[in-house]
């Protein structure tokens, strides 16, 4: 691992950290407030099925596999839930017991490039904000595949992925290199999802632009970001 890729993902362990075990699934201001708008979109188009199967990979504390192991949980529902954090699985399964939904979730610590895709295994795969985390573009692409593969025959892929990301020191006005150790422009990475997923049905693309403050180790970080969101249901 190069020394580039260390040092963001330290930066990255102690400010995910730092959130999880101060924050309270759905009972906070942070982010793990609510589950992503288009997870709960997405999850109506599985009503009616009679069982579900679904990975999360960047799972984080169960902020979006939490809420579809409990909007399931009257038929049989497993969620592999994946994380490179032993701090993020132990809070997901701490949530999971809190919940009453921990039979349906499986927590599984490994980076997304060693967890491996089986072919035609889920009827949902979702992605929040983990991919731009991987160790390079040319996993990352490869993990795109991966992941289209993996989905069943009308299978949703739900992509979150950050692009074209900026980082200032509050204090000094300095730029900071970005702490994301894939940052693609985001028409690039546009150009990438609608490449790989070409053959599929498109059910949502959308660019937003954020902005908010977050702490890095030794400054606190005004970051801007293009965040893509991409979803995609398999035909075939």
């Amino acid at each position: 691992m190069n020394e580039r890729l260390v040092r963001i993902r330290e930066s990255e362990r102690k400010s995910h950290t730092e959130i999880y075990t101060s924050q309270k699934l759905y009972h906070t201001d942070s982010w793990l407030k609510r589950p992503i708008k288009t997870v709960r979109e997405i999850a109506s188009h599985f009503d009616g099925y009679d069982a579900l199967r679904v990975l999360d990979l960047g799972c984080g504390v169960g902020r979006n596999s939490i809420y579809i192991a409990e909007r399931f949980q009257k038929i049989p529902c497993m969620i592999d839930c994946v994380d490179l954090l032993a701090i993020a699985i132990e809070k997901l399964l701490d949530n999971a017991q809190a919940h009453n939904v921990t039979s349906s979730i499986n927590g599984i610590t490994k980076s997304i490039e060693e967890y491996e895709i089986q072919s035609n295994s889920y009827d949902f795969i979702m992605a929040v904000s983990a991919l731009e985390h991987m160790d390079s573009q040319e996993s990352f692409l490869s993990k795109l595949f991966e992941i289209k593969e993996g989905l069943r025959k009308n299978g949703i892929v739900c992509l979150v992925i950050n692009s074209s990301v900026e980082e200032t020191n509050t204090q000094t006005q300095e730029a900071m290199e970005a702490q994301f150790e894939i940052n693609l422009p985001t028409d690039k990475l546009q150009s990438i999802l609608s490449n790989v997923f070409c053959d599929c049905e498109i059910l949502k693309t959308t660019v937003a632009e954020q902005e908010y403050d977050i702490p890095r180790e030794s400054c606190i970080s005004r970051l801007r970001t293009n965040v893509v969101t991409y979803a995609a249901r398999k035909t075939d």
